[in-house]
């Protein structure tokens, strides 16, 4: 069985590897046919160059973020209220993000901020969607797919939220606040 370079150096970074997560001390010996080895004990029959490793840096793994839940089908049309009962207010669109997901980060490359919201049902005539960054109104629409451009002056961390609101500027329903990351490159807009 012949062992080739890649795997032979695969195999040295594994040990280093295994080896500096349980000590700081390595000990590293040549025989006589120039095979180098790598050990937490110093050879018994040949002589070893101690080396001493620097701690290791790690970084935690990230979890992903939970994929979203498909589209929610529009209820069935409720009936026409009664003459008696006082009209009701417009609520219960379910009003959520998709995008951006939460600490999403935007690179040099990204020209373009989407903002995609989901209701359960269409908005009534009179309402609109209004999307935030940094709790002040960046766009109006009636439409729940939003592009904003980026640009330096959105540079760093922001949130995002987007709201329903009425004629009269009252929110009715409001999303969460979603932290972002808008990287822009120096001497650029």
């Amino acid at each position: 069985m012949s062992i080739t370079t890649s795997t032979l150096v695969s195999f040295v970074t594994a040990s280093l590897i295994t080896v500096a997560a349980n000590a700081q001390t390595i000990y590293k010996s040549v025989d006589q046919y120039g095979n180098v080895t790598y050990s937490d004990e110093p050879p018994a029959n040949a002589t070893a160059e101690k080396l001493e490793l620097k701690p290791l840096n790690t970084t935690p793994a990230i979890t992903p973020a939970p994929a979203p839940s498909p589209p929610l089908v529009s209820p069935a049309p409720s009936p026409e209220p009664e003459a008696t009962s006082p009209p009701k207010q417009a609520s219960g669109y379910g009003l959520r993000l998709v995008t951006p997901k939460s600490e999403q980060r935007f690179g040099p490359a990204e020209k373009t901020l989407t903002v995609v919201m989901l209701t359960q049902r269409k908005l009534e005539p009179g309402l609109r969607f209004e999307v935030y960054i940094d709790g002040k109104v960046q766009q109006t629409t009636d439409s729940n797919n939003v592009s904003i451009a980026l640009s330096k002056a959105l540079q760093g961390r922001r949130s995002v939220s987007a709201a329903v609101v009425d004629g009269a500027g009252n929110v009715i329903e409001r999303t969460e606040e979603r932290t972002i990351f808008v990287i822009r490159p120096a001497g650029h807009s």
